[in-house]
């Protein structure tokens, strides 16, 4: 996971002097700079208003590719989200999950029955990802209401390769494969009940059976189809074997390409996934990552893109897992302690947004000193920072 805002008024924060990864005096042009770009966003039962949500709403909808990066498992992104998706009119909305998940996803959602469309969502579980969470699949039941296409970018998650054999066995043509899928299937739910509540334990993908499954398959005549799903499945494997972030990275843009001429060029694409992954510049594990490329790919095309990140500053990040514990928040020692000149200047009751535009430009011109090297990314990656003041964990369907 990549976490993985006392009452005063903004006026007054706004005077705060701050030192944290900065080289500045009292008054310097960074107090300048987060006083004036610094708005309010109002949250209610309907979406969001005030300058902060203007600032929002005039990047979604002046932009080709606009991409969130998020800090995983907080029912206030979600709802951040469906509110972007419901400010313009998107054709693709991609996901940090794996093309054949968001396939099947696609398949499930068009379905009108409600009751059987959450029966399977509670029996396909952790197979899901972050979709089994309540108010992410909510999202994506909005999402399909707009007629908005789903594609996934990742590889396939170490929970979610049980859902593909599960398919399979319902498609291939050799009676043999079929069972042999449906065994597959049966192996890879059981790993992942005992991974999900004790996180030693190891996912099917992970094992030697898995090896010696695939081994088996592999003797036999395959379609097209399931020689490509198998390929993945192993590739996503070595990505698990080998911590290879570099590769995952690789994969995901590689999968990107792929979906480009059918759902992202001349569309208007909405991106979801964690915020190492969504920079227009250099991630925060020092490589290019999809946000990189979809700039890359808009400013080719003579279009734009719009950079998102959006934070929790206090409260609970939640976890999918039984064996993973949610985990309180800390803005000055967490994961995120980095943007801690941000987190200072948010109220404990609401939220804000900050216009990195302005900070951005000076500090290309060297006008703005900033040693924080993970800060300076952010401020490079990203056109708008987005803090809640108090998270709340996400729950799962089932």
């Amino acid at each position: 996971m990549f976490r993985i805002i006392h009452t005063l008024s903004l006026t007054t924060l706004f005077l705060l002097i701050f030192f944290t990864g900065f080289a500045q005096q009292p008054d310097s042009l960074w107090t300048r700079l987060l006083k004036e770009n610094t708005f309010s966003l109002q949250p209610n039962a309907t979406g969001f208003s005030g300058k902060g949500w203007d600032l929002i709403k005039s990047g979604v909808q002046a932009n080709q590719y606009v991409l969130i990066g998020e800090d995983h498992f907080m029912t206030e992104i979600p709802y951040f989200t469906e509110q972007v998706l419901k400010a313009a009119t998107f054709n693709t909305f991609a996901l940090e999950i794996d093309p054949y998940t968001a396939q099947i996803l696609n398949q499930k959602l068009a379905q009108s029955d409600t009751v059987s469309l959450m029966k399977w969502v509670a029996q396909a579980g952790p197979a899901l990802s972050f979709y089994v969470l309540r108010e992410e699949f909510k999202l994506l039941r909005e999402a399909n209401h707009t007629h908005t296409k789903l594609i996934g970018l990742d590889q396939i998650a170490m929970t979610s390769d049980g859902l593909l054999y599960d398919d399979l066995q319902h498609t291939a043509t050799r009676t043999s494969t079929r069972q042999q899928y449906a065994a597959m299937t049966e192996r890879a739910k059981a790993a992942t009940t005992k991974f999900t509540e004790d996180l030693s334990q190891p996912t099917y993908m992970q094992s030697a059976a898995f090896e010696q499954d695939v081994a088996t398959l592999e003797k036999e005549p395959m379609s097209a189809h399931e020689k490509e799903i198998l390929a993945a499945v192993k590739l996503s494997a070595r990505i698990y074997k080998t911590q290879s972030h570099p590769l995952r990275v690789q994969l995901m843009k590689h999968q990107l390409m792929a979906a480009y001429e059918s759902s992202i060029k001349n569309k208007k694409v909405l991106v979801k996934m964690g915020a190492m992954h969504c920079a227009r510049g250099e991630s925060y594990l020092r490589v290019y990552d999809c946000g990189s490329l979809l700039s890359n790919l808009a400013d080719s095309d003579y279009k734009t893109s719009f950079h998102i990140a959006i934070f929790g500053k206090n409260g609970i990040q939640g976890s999918p897992f039984k064996g993973l514990p949610a985990q309180t928040l800390d803005p000055v020692k967490g994961d995120l302690k980095f943007i801690k000149p941000f987190f200072d200047v948010t109220p404990n009751e609401d939220w804000v947004v900050f216009n990195l535009l302005p900070m951005r430009k000076a500090l290309q011109a060297q006008k703005l000193k900033i040693d924080d090297l993970d800060l300076r990314r952010t401020i490079l990656g990203y056109d708008a920072l987005v803090i809640f003041p108090t998270a709340h964990p996400s729950h799962s369907i089932n």
